[in-house]
Protein backbone atom coordinates (compact mmCIF):
# COMPACT_ATOMS: atom_id res chain seq x y z
CA UNK A 1 0.00 0.00 0.00
CA UNK A 2 1.56 3.26 -1.02
CA UNK A 3 0.98 6.72 0.42
CA UNK A 4 0.11 9.68 -1.56
CA UNK A 5 1.39 12.86 0.60
CA UNK A 6 -0.06 15.47 -2.03
CA UNK A 7 -3.54 14.12 -1.05
CA UNK A 8 -3.39 14.48 2.57
CA UNK A 9 -1.87 17.68 2.33
CA UNK A 10 -4.63 18.72 -0.16
CA UNK A 11 -7.23 17.89 2.22
CA UNK A 12 -5.43 19.80 5.11
CA UNK A 13 -5.58 22.81 2.97
CA UNK A 14 -8.96 22.83 2.39
CA UNK A 15 -9.85 22.18 5.69
CA UNK A 16 -7.65 24.76 6.77
CA UNK A 17 -9.56 26.97 4.34
CA UNK A 18 -12.60 26.17 4.89
CA UNK A 19 -12.30 26.90 9.34
CA UNK A 20 -10.71 30.33 8.38
CA UNK A 21 -13.93 31.26 6.31
CA UNK A 22 -15.89 29.89 9.44
CA UNK A 23 -13.62 31.93 11.73
CA UNK A 24 -13.67 34.98 9.46
CA UNK A 25 -17.40 34.76 8.91
CA UNK A 26 -18.55 34.82 12.75
CA UNK A 27 -16.43 37.39 13.23
CA UNK A 28 -17.91 39.63 10.37
CA UNK A 29 -21.13 38.93 11.97
CA UNK A 30 -20.48 39.94 15.78
CA UNK A 31 -19.12 43.15 14.49
CA UNK A 32 -21.92 43.50 12.69
CA UNK A 33 -24.66 42.96 15.30
CA UNK A 34 -22.03 44.56 17.86
CA UNK A 35 -22.32 47.60 14.99
CA UNK A 36 -25.80 47.93 14.90
CA UNK A 37 -26.38 47.30 18.43
CA UNK A 38 -24.38 50.24 19.07
CA UNK A 39 -26.07 52.68 17.04
CA UNK A 40 -29.91 52.06 17.87
CA UNK A 41 -32.04 54.49 20.04
CA UNK A 42 -34.51 54.46 21.81
CA UNK A 43 -36.48 57.44 22.89
CA UNK A 44 -39.10 57.28 25.71
CA UNK A 45 -43.00 58.53 25.17
CA UNK A 46 -43.21 62.17 24.88
CA UNK A 47 -45.54 64.82 26.05
CA UNK A 48 -47.26 64.56 22.29
CA UNK A 49 -47.04 60.56 22.71
CA UNK A 50 -45.10 59.57 20.67
CA UNK A 51 -41.73 57.33 20.56
CA UNK A 52 -38.76 56.85 18.14
CA UNK A 53 -36.57 54.36 17.39
CA UNK A 54 -33.14 55.00 15.11
CA UNK A 55 -31.12 52.40 13.78
CA UNK A 56 -28.98 52.56 11.13
CA UNK A 57 -30.80 51.83 8.34
CA UNK A 58 -34.18 54.41 9.48
CA UNK A 59 -36.03 55.38 12.09
CA UNK A 60 -39.94 54.40 13.28
CA UNK A 61 -41.87 56.24 14.81
CA UNK A 62 -44.93 55.77 16.96
CA UNK A 63 -47.80 58.05 17.77
CA UNK A 64 -50.50 56.82 20.41
CA UNK A 65 -54.03 58.66 20.22
CA UNK A 66 -56.48 56.89 23.15
CA UNK A 67 -59.11 59.46 21.68
CA UNK A 68 -60.11 57.72 18.77
CA UNK A 69 -63.73 56.94 18.06
CA UNK A 70 -65.52 54.21 16.30
CA UNK A 71 -66.11 56.76 13.68
CA UNK A 72 -62.33 56.98 12.63
CA UNK A 73 -62.25 53.39 12.38
CA UNK A 74 -65.33 53.09 9.92
CA UNK A 75 -66.99 50.16 11.63
CA UNK A 76 -70.19 50.80 13.38
CA UNK A 77 -70.34 49.60 16.90
CA UNK A 78 -73.22 47.08 18.11
CA UNK A 79 -76.12 49.07 19.55
CA UNK A 80 -76.29 48.57 23.12
CA UNK A 81 -72.30 47.33 23.27
CA UNK A 82 -70.43 48.60 26.09
CA UNK A 83 -66.56 49.13 25.52
CA UNK A 84 -64.03 47.86 27.15
CA UNK A 85 -62.24 49.75 29.90
CA UNK A 86 -58.75 49.20 28.18
CA UNK A 87 -59.24 49.26 24.96
CA UNK A 88 -59.93 51.89 21.82
CA UNK A 89 -56.28 52.65 21.21
CA UNK A 90 -54.80 54.62 17.79
CA UNK A 91 -50.88 53.98 16.81
CA UNK A 92 -49.89 55.43 13.82
CA UNK A 93 -46.51 54.00 12.50
CA UNK A 94 -43.88 56.22 10.37
CA UNK A 95 -41.14 54.32 8.64
CA UNK A 96 -38.14 56.68 7.44
CA UNK A 97 -35.64 54.75 5.66
CA UNK A 98 -33.48 57.36 3.68
CA UNK A 99 -36.00 58.69 1.14
CA UNK A 100 -38.83 56.03 1.49
CA UNK A 101 -41.24 57.17 4.02
CA UNK A 102 -44.12 54.95 4.57
CA UNK A 103 -46.65 55.52 7.59
CA UNK A 104 -50.00 53.61 8.69
CA UNK A 105 -52.10 53.61 11.67
CA UNK A 106 -53.59 50.96 13.48
CA UNK A 107 -57.05 51.17 15.57
CA UNK A 108 -58.92 48.89 17.21
CA UNK A 109 -61.72 49.19 19.96
CA UNK A 110 -62.92 46.05 21.90
CA UNK A 111 -66.65 45.60 23.22
CA UNK A 112 -69.01 43.39 25.08
CA UNK A 113 -72.45 42.75 24.95
CA UNK A 114 -75.52 39.96 26.51
CA UNK A 115 -76.78 39.86 23.10
CA UNK A 116 -75.84 35.99 21.47
CA UNK A 117 -73.03 35.62 19.12
CA UNK A 118 -75.99 34.92 16.13
CA UNK A 119 -77.97 38.40 16.96
CA UNK A 120 -74.38 40.34 16.61
CA UNK A 121 -73.63 38.18 13.82
CA UNK A 122 -76.99 38.92 11.84
CA UNK A 123 -76.66 42.52 12.95
CA UNK A 124 -72.76 43.10 11.09
CA UNK A 125 -74.25 41.32 8.27
CA UNK A 126 -77.18 43.53 7.77
CA UNK A 127 -74.94 46.73 7.93
CA UNK A 128 -71.81 45.72 6.12
CA UNK A 129 -73.49 42.93 3.20
CA UNK A 130 -70.39 43.69 1.08
CA UNK A 131 -67.55 42.05 3.87
CA UNK A 132 -66.21 38.88 3.56
CA UNK A 133 -67.62 36.29 6.56
CA UNK A 134 -65.54 33.54 7.58
CA UNK A 135 -67.09 31.49 10.51
CA UNK A 136 -64.45 29.58 12.50
CA UNK A 137 -66.36 27.03 13.65
CA UNK A 138 -65.60 27.03 17.37
CA UNK A 139 -68.25 29.64 17.89
CA UNK A 140 -65.40 32.62 16.38
CA UNK A 141 -66.78 34.74 13.58
CA UNK A 142 -64.63 37.08 11.35
CA UNK A 143 -66.14 40.02 9.03
CA UNK A 144 -63.01 41.55 6.88
CA UNK A 145 -63.04 44.59 4.45
CA UNK A 146 -60.15 45.53 1.93
CA UNK A 147 -60.60 48.41 0.01
CA UNK A 148 -57.33 50.51 -1.51
CA UNK A 149 -54.62 48.72 1.32
CA UNK A 150 -57.05 50.26 3.58
CA UNK A 151 -58.49 46.97 6.01
CA UNK A 152 -61.18 46.81 8.39
CA UNK A 153 -62.18 43.73 10.73
CA UNK A 154 -64.84 43.02 13.19
CA UNK A 155 -64.53 39.90 15.27
CA UNK A 156 -66.62 38.34 17.30
CA UNK A 157 -66.99 35.42 19.97
CA UNK A 158 -68.21 34.43 23.08
CA UNK A 159 -66.60 34.11 26.44
CA UNK A 160 -67.91 34.14 29.74
CA UNK A 161 -71.23 34.22 29.02
CA UNK A 162 -70.77 37.20 27.18
CA UNK A 163 -70.18 38.15 23.33
CA UNK A 164 -67.29 40.10 22.71
CA UNK A 165 -66.79 42.50 19.67
CA UNK A 166 -63.30 43.62 18.55
CA UNK A 167 -63.22 46.31 16.57
CA UNK A 168 -59.82 47.17 14.08
CA UNK A 169 -58.62 48.86 11.17
CA UNK A 170 -55.22 49.31 9.41
CA UNK A 171 -53.95 51.78 6.87
CA UNK A 172 -52.86 55.14 5.92
CA UNK A 173 -52.92 57.54 8.72
CA UNK A 174 -56.03 59.61 6.79
CA UNK A 175 -58.14 56.83 6.49
CA UNK A 176 -58.16 56.23 10.44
Amino acid sequence: MSRNPCRGGAIAGIVLTVLVLAILSVVSLASLGVYVAGHWRVSGWDARGESTLETPFGSVRLRENDRVGPAAMGVPVYPGAVRDDDSRKLTTFRIDLGDHHKAFAVAAAGYRTSDSVEQVTEYYRRRLPHWMIADKGDGRVELSFTRGGYRRFVAICEEDGETHIGLASVGEPASN
